[in-house]
């Protein structure tokens, strides 16, 4: 029996059972009863009735006695039916159209949110173009996500983007592709540095340069986690294919190849004083082992016991997301962590100082130099 054709007490009785059952889907039946009467103001027989028209209707079930009411154990409720929305029907309706082979068709209807607001004709049109996706020669995707995706569904450069991994593989592309826009590199410094520095942020990068830092130190901009995720592509160059290559722009001078300045003896961070730098150093060790964090935080860390020349971790500053993780644990202090890692999260566990804080003539005489923590001021004397 559909739950459209129930009595009204009955559907009163059936949406009681389910959110009294919540995500178990079943309830005591000792208590059920009682609970339902109460709930709803019901009178026992009204609740007995409702109860054996849903289990006639399979919408409940349960051990029956000889009046088909709840005897003994649990009962279990049927989970609602959710009917799919307009444009999910019509999404699975054109994956269907277009000939999308039924296991590819599962995976493309997970798109169906990203579609919500096409028409059915444009709808039919983007599920054609998944189709053709798959008989594109290698050559046709050996090229940038980006332009595979505005040259092959319609003329947009950003779907391809926005398609799971698994979506991908399922119209035999690579994965690569999902990347959203060529990867740079940007670095500058002399032809022989004597140390390289890794450096957040693309406006503290620049105020490196002025500093004239780079007439002596190779400097690299991570832009936040950004150089962290090119993994193995950090030292793979000519070795990797065209399009998987991150693209160096040199900013200023002549530095050497990035695989180079990240193998060189002192390599160094200098990023914004807070937790997520903290991770952003961990998440590069693993790609560069002599990575030691820059001097430059030794004229940070007092500013963090000044409230006019620190902040917290609040929305205004952008960082209230990193305390919520800190405090959940994603952020937790490594054993493996060195002295001055574990000394500068600890100094910025409650506030934070953002990198452009720091004068160019502090840059420029720290800049070619690993942390102190012996010489480190205490942030709380």
């Amino acid at each position: 029996m559909s739950e459209a054709f129930l009595q009204e007490e009955s559907a009163q009785v059936l949406a009681a059972l389910r959110r009294m059952a919540g995500e178990s889907g079943r309830l005591r039946t000792s208590s059920a009863t009682a609970k339902l009467c109460t709930a709803l103001g019901l009178p026992r027989v009204s609740v007995n009735e409702a109860l054996r028209e849903l289990y006639r209707a399979g919408s409940v079930s349960y051990q029956p006695d000889g009046q088909q009411l709840p005897a003994s154990g649990y009962i279990t409720v049927q989970a609602a039916a959710v009917e799919p929305a307009a444009h999910e029907i019509f999404w699975r309706q054109a994956l269907e159209d277009a000939q999308v082979e039924s296991g590819a068709a599962v995976i493309f209807a997970q798109l169906a949110p990203a579609v919500a607001d096409m028409n059915a004709t444009d709808m039919q049109v983007l599920a054609r173009a998944f189709q053709a996706l798959k008989g594109l020669s290698a050559e046709s995707t050996d090229d940038a996500g980006f332009n595979v995706s505005a040259r092959h569904l319609m003329g947009s450069s950003k779907v391809l983007a926005k398609l799971s991994r698994q979506m991908l593989a399922t119209a035999g592309l690579p994965r690569r592709l999902h990347a959203p826009s060529p990867r740079y590199i940007l670095c500058a410094g002399p032809s022989e540095p004597v140390a390289t520095l890794l450096i957040e942020n693309p406006c503290a990068f620049e105020n490196a340069i002025r500093s004239g830092l780079t007439d002596d130190v190779a400097i690299v901009c991570t832009f936040g986690f950004g150089l962290s995720y090119l993994g193995s592509e950090l030292w793979a160059g000519d070795q990797a294919p065209q399009h998987d290559r991150p693209i160096r722009i040199v900013r200023d001078g002549t530095p050497p190849p990035l695989g180079q300045l990240l193998a060189a003896e002192k390599v160094f961070l200098w990023a914004d004083l807070d937790l997520a730098a903290m991770n952003i150093f961990r998440s590069l060790k693993d790609a560069i082992p002599q990575l030691r964090m820059s001097a430059i935080y030794e004229e940070m860390v007092p500013m963090l016991s000044d409230p006019a020349r620190s902040h917290p971790y609040t929305a205004l500053f952008d960082k209230s997301g990193q305390l919520s993780r800190y405090q959940g644990g994603s952020a937790v202090p490594s054993r493996f962590d060195e002295e001055d890692v574990a000394m500068l999260q600890a100094a910025c566990s409650a506030r934070a100082v953002d990198q452009e804080a720091v004068e160019e003539s502090s840059i420029r005489r720290l800049g070619a130099q690993p942390l102190c923590v012996n010489r480190t001021p205490d942030p709380l004397m």
